[in-house]
């Protein structure tokens, strides 16, 4: 009798679409081209072992008549019976108990979750044992209703002793042996290393996806390209290079670095240089030039994974990665606007998957350009859907650009994470950022970890950092009025204007930074009164995440071709513009923040380092909004890195950061308690937990890299005058319907109609009087194009006051 695992419809009928001893060589063959052999885990666990186990085990529970039933009959099943995890992680413990009960416990929890969320250790395997009853009723049936499985004995060898029940009180038994009383973090990246092996090769197989097999590259591709060259600088003292030198001095000094005779054994990299330095192409350059090293000594090919903070800024690196290596690689840019399909449904049959799908979600490619949140909530991960893509970390070349936009309290929960990736998985990783924050050394404070090796200890690609930053002139930070006292004044929307018309005047091109939308969109209207009333010309533009991402990215095109054209734009904005945005301002205002968010502003002023404009300034002002957005720490470090200064140039910025990050960073003045919790979860192997109450420890599942990710409503915007924003809703709608596939969905529509959604947050959802209707995914909330003026100004976006109708409805 032909055992399937998996099922197709047919004109109205389902049929088996692929043999099941098929589907587990399938498997097994993609784990296997998939494993990386340099992971350093601890001799003692057989890799191999238990890799190959769990493949042709995984769906040992489908030879069973009632899920062979099931495939074709899945109206007529028995959910519990048809169920087919439990009976082939059973199986495998049998198995493999015999090298060691800990190998063993691995491998059943592998098999027993692989088409679940990753959970706590101890919730999987029932310590109680008060379902033993039921357990051994199922499992007893089940193995009667195994049908011939000969098949896969040339495989793998199980016999009668390996069909044996086990109660869970031994599977509690050594979990207390080996997990509880050693929990140790090596254990985490092991697991999640193979389950991501096997749910990868299991949904590619599933959806009969191809694995993409990475292509070598040349290693002077930047060199070659347009406009660049070989890095070359003059023979004269850097004080007297232009902008164009110091660029070719940074990449230059950089990539000779992959000349030193041990660059190979080096896995951490550090790069530190001032906006406006090139240092997305001289990461790329050092990549390439490392990507082709690793493949003389050691015949294999990494894949170059570079991530950044904010998606707006992806699309921006994805055209400088295509225009420098596009015709020879396959570059990924993995990153939704808004996730709007949740987890994935976890069917048995895979009949959820479809090939392109499968190609974004497991990285197929040579280059991957992706998010923080994609790249961290993989790595401290509990997600299925996330988990898929771990193991593409192992051996890898991770780029990390503006890593000091992550959260100080999470640091040194990111550097032992990132420490331990290349411990284990044997990844490189360049942190390239021109604000360094200290990561390693709150790592090895917070959590006591020390790198025992040199290679793990960061390598400092540009050590002549300091010299680079002495050289620039471009920018002046000037305090107003700004102090230590936590009663001090701040200032008001209406002062701001008498402020602004003191520092500025109409030949100056000027950009405004605040902390809160609600306030950018208040002084947008007053500077165009301001500019309106004094019979000014200068064009005046709004960006926020209020307005959709197609208008921002249009919006930023404008601001370009403004001040190209010498048109002096003023621009009010909020924290949208402070990383990767390649705006050039003559001057600047930004409400009191982070230093290095300050820092990051001053990156738009006089980026070109133009000697006309040197020491532009950017004048810093305190609305009262920084202690509610960031916290009262730094708002406290902030004034006090600030106060009685009457000027900051800009060969001091790398001080001034340095110095507020040690301040912000003393024991007593931030609380690392979560990244000690969630380091202790991972240690611990406490995934998630559902219903767990306050009191109980943080699980992984509590760990996101952006803390407000989920308190936003999402809102689709169409507008009237916008055909593509209906034919994008339409499709959508089609989807739910059922009237269109989500592939084609996925190909078609999906960026168009992702690029037309904003966040809004939560509480308008009552001020509006919202209606909720449960939806695929997460609600959608729609502004209909007839009711785009009442609700979306086309300026400044969203229009965040109360209305008196709703209008507003999800799909």
């Amino acid at each position: 009798m032909l055992v399937f695992s998996h099922s197709k419809q047919i004109n109205g009928s389902k049929i088996g679409s692929k043999h099941l001893i098929e589907h587990a060589k399938g498997v097994h063959d993609k784990a296997i081209f998939g494993y990386y052999d340099q992971v350093r885990f601890s001799d003692k666990y057989s890799i191999m072992d238990i890799l190959k186990n769990i493949c042709w085990l995984h769906d040992f529970g489908k030879y069973t008549k009632y899920f062979q039933d099931y495939l074709i009959y899945p109206e007529k099943a028995d959910n519990l019976l048809k169920s087919h995890s439990n009976l082939g992680a059973v199986v495998t413990y049998n198995l493999m108990e015999g090298i060691s009960q800990e190998i063993a416990l691995i491998g059943y929890y592998l098999i027993k979750l692989h088409h679940s969320n990753l959970r706590d250790f101890e919730l999987t395997i029932d310590p109680v044992g008060y379902r033993d009853k039921i357990e051994l009723e199922k499992f007893n049936l089940q193995i009667k209703a195994l049908q011939d499985y000969s098949e896969l004995l040339g495989f793998i060898k199980i016999d009668d002793f390996h069909l044996r029940f086990r109660s869970t009180s031994d599977f509690y038994r050594c979990f207390k042996n080996y997990f509880r009383k050693d929990a140790k973090i090596e254990r985490y990246f092991l697991i999640n290393y193979l389950f991501s092996l096997l749910i990868e090769s299991d949904k590619i197989d599933a959806s009969d996806s191809k694995i993409y097999i990475r292509k070598t590259s040349n290693p002077n591709a930047v060199d070659d390209r347009k406009g660049f060259g070989k890095p070359d600088y003059p023979s004269k003292h850097l004080s007297e290079f232009d902008q164009k030198d110091l660029r070719n001095y940074v990449r230059k000094r950089v990539v000779e670095k992959t000349e030193t005779a041990d660059i190979l054994s080096h896995r951490i990299f550090t790069l530190a240089a001032p906006t406006g330095i090139g240092k997305t192409m001289t990461a790329l350059d050092f990549a390439l030039k490392l990507k082709s090293k690793i493949f003389l000594r050691e015949n294999r090919v990494p894949q170059i994974i570079y991530a950044l903070p904010f998606i707006n800024i992806i699309e921006q690196a994805l055209k400088e990665y295509e225009l420098t290596v596009g015709n020879n690689l396959k570059i990924l840019a993995h990153y939704q606007y808004a996730d709007i399909f949740g987890d994935d449904q976890f069917e048995e049959n895979g009949s959820n998957y479809n090939q392109q799908k499968m190609e974004w979600d497991t990285w197929q490619s040579d280059i991957v350009i992706t998010s923080f949140v994609q790249l961290f909530e993989t790595l401290i991960g509990y997600k299925n859907k996330l988990l898929k893509k771990f193991h593409h970390l192992a051996g890898s070349i991770i780029i990390l650009d503006e890593v000091q936009t992550l959260s100080i309290e999470k640091l040194p929960l990111i550097g032992a994470s990132l420490h331990f990736l290349s411990k284990f998985l044997d990844a490189r990783i360049i942190i390239m950022t021109a604000t360094q924050p200290k990561i390693f050394e709150l790592m090895e404070r917070e959590l006591s970890i020390t790198p025992e090796t040199e290679s793990l200890k960061p390598f400092d690609l540009l050590p002549e950092s300091n010299q680079i930053f002495e050289c620039f002139n471009r920018t002046k930070i000037i305090p107003i009025k700004i102090s230590t006292e936590s009663n001090s004044l701040t200032i008001d929307n209406e002062s701001f204007i008498g402020t602004f018309g003191k520092y500025w005047n109409e030949s100056k091109s000027c950009l405004i930074v605040l902390n809160k939308v609600q306030r950018s969109i208040e002084l947008y209207d007053l500077i165009q009164k301001h500019i309106s009333s004094n019979q000014l010309k200068n064009p005046i533009f709004y960006l926020s995440t209020n307005i959709t991402p197609i208008e921002r990215e249009r919006r930023i095109g404008e601001i370009k071709s403004s001040i190209f054209d010498g048109e002096k734009p003023v621009l009010i904005a909020t924290q949208v513009v402070e990383a990767g945005v390649d705006l050039d301002f003559d001057m600047g205002f930004r409400d009191l923040g982070p230093i290095d968010s300050i820092v990051q502003v001053a990156g738009r002023i006089n980026r070109e380092n133009d000697p006309e404009r040197f020491g532009s300034p950017l004048y810093i002002l305190n609305f009262g909004d920084c202690r509610q957005i960031y916290g009262s720490v730094t708002d406290s470090k902030a004034r006090g890195a600030l106060s009685n200064r009457e000027m900051i140039e800009e060969k001091d910025y790398k001080y001034l950061v340095e110095s507020y990050f040690e301040a912000v960073s003393e024991t007593n003045q931030t609380d690392f308690s979560f990244s000690r919790d969630i380091f202790k979860a991972m240690k611990e192997l406490r995934y998630d937990k559902p219903e767990k109450s306050k009191n109980e420890p943080k699980c992984i599942s509590d760990f996101k890299i952006i803390e407000d990710s989920n308190n936003g409503m999402s809102v689709y915007v169409e507008d009237p005058n916008d055909s593509i924003s209906e034919l994008a809703r339409k499709s959508f709608q089609d989807l739910l319907h059922d009237k269109i596939s989500k592939e084609e969905f996925d190909a078609l529509h999906k960026r168009n109609f992702n690029q037309r959604i904003i966040s809004v947050p939560n509480y308008f959802e009552t001020s509006l009087d919202l209606r909720k209707e449960p939806q695929l995914g997460d609600n959608i909330y729609w502004i209909r194009a007839e009711d785009f003026n009442y609700y979306y100004n086309e300026n400044t976006g969203f229009i965040r006051k109360q209305g008196n109708k709703s209008v507003i409805v999800s799909f």
